[in-house]
């Protein structure tokens, strides 16, 4: 009888990597270590640790390729089928634990592009980038400025990548956050009573951006081609300031159940008053865009598609709350004319007070006597006696008529009184618990924009800075999982399932 052999063993595929670990533990076991600080030791371990993950991911990728089966018929979505197949094609592929190569089947014909099936089993981006290392990208170039946001991903992942490739990356991934939004159905946030009842808000707002002159907007382009070339200055005037900024428009749309109050809870005049005051509602479920490339009346028709879908009935109370834009007003009345759809819009109390203010400097010397004057014209407004206001303004004018250039804060005041007095119906709208402060735009135009595309010395192209201004409304809404699903899935669709014809078993 012929004597019993076992049978051979497969060869190990994580080989290298145990000869690496082997190799660290060495390392860690050998003299010149122990007396290593537990800063060296934390450094080299990093390091080391790092190369045996990558040596990880680059044996179990080998041993996939070795374990591929080739496919009988490959046909690719030109209708030409690839009859012969090779192995060996390699690619790179940049991940958070360093470069590594995958190694696939190429099924090729004559004047055909070749078909790699296993960069679909592995849902391989079309780029170099690996997904991972594209997620980071976007979240850091987000909330950092390039240079900065590349030197922590070359301490974190020890790659490094250059200021135009962040924002190549930052730009690809953001390209389909408004498809996202258009097709996306927010939840409702949970309400306290009737849904009647419950107020849905919607404000916009807009704020500068320096931009590279190229990505102006046109009318802004002409302007400063007529103008000519500036002459050097070492302190930027508010001409040539003007003249280097786009718009970037913010919209804000959130749930809040109303709070009736009192002129008083807004602006308390006594201690009793300030003890006693009701704070106003408090906004939930908030929903952020904003966008450069975009205009107002784009940003606007946005605001209010997402209003209806958080309310396509019409059934609750549609607020608008603005600072009181000309071109605002006028584009909000014509979408909510359009759609058939009731809103009570309101000018920011805030700014009214502004303008109070600015009045007050021309009319009183002494500090104390403009806070006096504009706490009670303020009140008179908040009980709406707006008129009343104008009126006592257009008095201080005819009476000092040899003033007028010194009173062009009144005179400014008392149109804008005027011309906003519809809007200014801050008595009804804090009786029946509405919210008259613009402070949720005005904090989120800070926090999108002022925070990351206003930073001293910047000036941005278009893409680029449409890029971040996504990127940080899909993270602010808490979106940012949701999206980076979504944009996986249809990443695979244009890379992978669009190049073959039919059902193909991508995974084979």
């Amino acid at each position: 009888m012929a004597p019993y052999t076992s049978a051979p063993q497969a060869p190990d595929p994580f080989t290298a990597t145990r000869t690496r670990m082997e190799e660290m533990l060495a390392h860690l076991s050998a003299p010149v270590m122990a007396s290593a600080t537990a800063e060296g030791l934390e450094d080299y371990i990093t390091a080391a640790g790092r190369e045996v993950l990558r040596q990880m991911l680059q044996d179990q990728l080998d041993a996939r390729a070795a374990a591929e089966v080739r496919v009988e018929v490959v046909t690719g979505s030109d209708a030409v089928v690839r009859p012969r197949a090779e192995r060996g094609h390699r690619r790179l592929l940049a991940t958070t634990l360093g470069r590594v190569e995958a190694t696939r089947v190429a099924y090729r014909a004559p004047g055909a592009a070749n078909l790699h099936p296993g960069d679909a089993a592995l849902a391989l981006p079309r780029q170099v980038y690996s997904y991972p290392l594209q997620r980071a990208v976007a979240l850091e170039v987000a909330g950092t400025p390039l240079r900065r946001a590349g030197a922590h991903l070359e301490r974190t992942t020890g790659g490094r990548l250059g200021t135009r490739q962040l924002m190549e990356i930052a730009c690809r991934v953001a390209a389909h956050i408004p498809a996202f939004y258009q097709q996306d159905t927010p939840a409702p946030a949970p309400a306290v009573g009737n849904e009647g009842d419950r107020l849905l808000v919607l404000s916009c707002d807009a704020t500068g951006v320096n931009m590279i002159p190229s990505d102006l907007r046109e009318p802004v382009r002409a302007a400063r081609a007529a103008d000519g070339p500036q002459p050097p200055s070492a302190q930027l005037s508010s001409r040539e300031h003007t003249g280097r900024r786009r718009m970037a428009t913010v919209f804000a749309v959130y749930d809040a159940d109303p709070v009736p109050r009192t002129g008083a809870d807004v602006l308390p005049a006594t201690a009793g008053e300030r003890a006693a005051r009701t704070h106003g509602p408090r906004a939930r479920g908030r929903h952020l865009e904003g966008s450069l490339q975009r205009s107002t009346a784009a940003m606007v028709t946005a605001m209010f598609d997402h209003a209806e879908q958080r309310d396509p009935d019409h059934r609750r109370r549609w607020i608008v709350l603005v600072d009181g834009a000309n071109h605002q007003l006028d584009c909000i009345a014509r979408e909510a004319a359009a759609r058939g759809v009731h809103v009570d819009t309101i000018v920011d109390i805030v700014h009214v007070i502004e303008y109070l203010w600015r009045a007050s400097e021309d009319l009183h010397p002494g500090h104390a006597a403009r806070a006096a004057w504009v706490a009670e014209a303020a009140r008179t407004v908040l009980d709406g006696h707006s008129p009343r206001v104008v009126a006592a303004l257009r008095q201080h004018l005819r009476t000092r008529p040899e003033d007028a250039k010194q009173l062009s804060a009144v005179a400014r005041t008392a149109a804008y009184l005027q011309a906003k007095e519809p809007y200014l119906r801050y008595h009804l709208a804090l009786a029946m618990g509405w919210p008259i402060a613009t402070g949720v735009i005005e904090g989120s135009c800070r926090f999108l924009v002022k925070d990351r595309l206003d930073v001293t010395g910047a000036r941005w192209g278009l893409t680029g800075a449409e890029a971040v201004l996504l990127l940080r409304a899909v993270i602010d809404n808490g979106d940012f999982e949701r999206y980076w699903r979504y944009f996986t899935e249809l990443d695979h669709l244009h890379t992978h399932a669009v190049r073959y014809q039919g059902q193909l078993a991508l995974a084979a």
